[in-house]
């Protein structure tokens, strides 16, 4: 793989600027979302997009853990990948929809030069109260989405996030052909 290509570049930034993201760039990483693989093509996923210039921005701000909240701030959306309504014909593939289809929300996001970082620190009941989802939806999770924001003006507790190598296993750690891998 290219070492310009965006799965490889792609990391869970905490450094945004605050600069709205364009209209254009919201559309064109909706597209790649809905065009993730789907399970019986069901496209379970329900997705929102809260801009920063949205009265609701700070609203879901206030949803998100405390961590989350330093840094999510700054950025210039956040998206709300939720379900469709669940009901007792619930297809368990449902989920892994919504992360095929936010997989490829990031990617599409890293294309354009924007940072990225999906979260699970959020209270439920706040966001889907904020933005309207029914109770009979779940949200899968958030993805923050900002513009590349300068390292000189980051508060000294998320200059070690920021500059935190990433790494992953070597191959056979995670992967062996036929049977169980030696170094699982």
């Amino acid at each position: 793989m290219s070492p310009d290509n965006p799965i490889l570049v792609r990391k869970s930034s905490v450094n945004f600027m605050e600069d709205p993201i364009q209209d254009n760039e919201v559309n064109s990483i909706i597209k790649a979302a809905m065009w993730a693989p789907s399970s019986r093509n069901a496209q379970p996923w329900r997705i929102i997009g809260v801009k920063s210039n949205s009265v609701k921005f700070n609203q879901i701000i206030e949803c998100l853990s405390s961590d989350n909240r330093v840094w999510a701030k700054k950025s210039g959306l956040i998206l709300i990948f939720s379900t469709k309504e669940i009901d007792e014909k619930f297809n368990p593939k449902i989920f892994l929809d919504i992360g095929f289809s936010g997989q490829n929300a990031m990617i599409e996001a890293t294309r354009l030069g924007l940072e990225t970082h999906p979260i699970g620190g959020w209270d439920e009941g706040l966001v889907k109260s904020v933005v309207n989802i029914p109770s009979e939806s779940k949200v899968g999770f958030l993805l923050v989405v900002g513009k590349p924001g300068n390292e000189k003006t980051l508060p000294d507790e998320l200059i070690d996030s920021h500059q935190k190598i990433r790494e992953r296993n070597d191959v056979e750690m995670n992967f062996n052909y036929d049977q169980w891998g030696e170094k699982f």
